[in-house]
C-alpha cells in the first residue's frame, strides 16, 4: 500500500510475477499488476483491474570480477490498464545499468543502480513521461535465511523537472529454499514527482516453482 500526499490517494498494488532463465546471461521478468486507486473522478473510472504490464530482460554481465560486476537490462510496460487511475496511459521503455560489489567479511552486498525511462506512445492526452532513478541498495545478510535491504531512490524528472527522494527498507526471510516472505517500509521524503509517495507498507512472498541446484 502506499498512501500519496496529494488529497490523500491510497494505492494498493498486488503483482503477479514470472522470472524465467534464458541460456546463462539473461533471465526475464513478467509483472503483471493488479491494482486499487482510491482516487475518485467525475466520470467515475474504474478503481480496481488489471495495470500496466511489463517485460524485462535482465541480467547480462558486460563486466564481471570474482566480488564485483556491471550488469545491464531492459524493460518494456505496456499500456494496458483496464482504466486511467490504474496506469500511466503511456508505453514504456526503461534501461537499467548496475554496479554490484560484495564485502564478504562483513556479510553486506552494495549496489548502485540507474533507471532511465521514457514514454514512446500510448494515451495523447496524458504527459509525457521521461526520468532516471537512482538508486543506492545495501543489503546486510544475518546468515543465510534472513536479510535487511536499505535502498534510498532519487528521481529526476525531465518533464517537469526538479528532484525528489523516496528512502525504502525491507526485512526478508527465508524459511525453506523455495520461500521468501518479506515486509517493507517507506517514506517519501522530499519532492513531487508520481512516485514520490508519502508513505509505504507492504508485505510479500515468494515461492520457487524450481530451483537450479548447485553441483557439488
Amino acid at each position: 500500500m502506499q498512501r500519496h500526499n496529494t488529497n490523500d490517494v491510497f494505492l494498493n498494488q498486488t503483482v503477479f510475477r514470472t522470472v524465467v532463465a534464458v541460456g546463462k546471461n539473461f533471465t526475464t521478468r513478467i509483472d503483471v499488476p493488479y491494482v486499487h486507486n482510491s482516487s475518485t473522478t467525475p466520470e467515475k473510472l474504474k478503481q480496481s483491474g488489471i495495470g500496466d504490464i511489463s517485460f524485462r530482460l535482465l541480467g547480462y554481465r558486460f563486466l564481471e570480477k570474482k566480488r564485483s560486476a556491471f550488469t545491464a537490462s531492459v524493460e518494456v510496460s505496456l499500456n494496458t490498464a483496464q482504466s486511467p487511475l490504474l496506469g500511466a496511459g503511456k508505453n514504456l521503455l526503461l534501461s537499467v545499468v548496475s554496479y554490484t560489489n560484495m564485502i564478504p567479511d562483513k556479510k553486506i552486498l552494495l549496489s548502485i543502480v540507474l533507471h532511465q525511462a521514457n514514454s514512446v506512445s500510448g494515451d495523447e492526452a496524458r504527459a509525457n513521461i521521461s526520468f532516471s532513478k537512482l538508486q543506492l541498495i545495501g543489503i546486510k545478510y544475518f546468515g543465510r535465511k534472513t536479510w535487511l535491504v536499505v535502498a534510498p531512490e532519487l528521481f529526476l524528472d525531465y518533464v517537469k523537472g526538479g528532484t525528489s527522494m523516496n528512502f525504502r527498507s525491507r526485512l526478508a526471510h527465508a524459511p525453506t529454499s523455495r520461500v521468501n516472505i518479506w515486509i517493507t517500509a517507506g517514506a517519501g521524503l522530499f519532492g513531487d514527482f508520481a512516485g514520490r509517495y508519502d508513505w509505504n507498507v507492504d508485505a510479500g512472498g515468494r515461492y520457487f516453482l524450481f530451483r537450479s541446484k548447485s553441483k557439488k
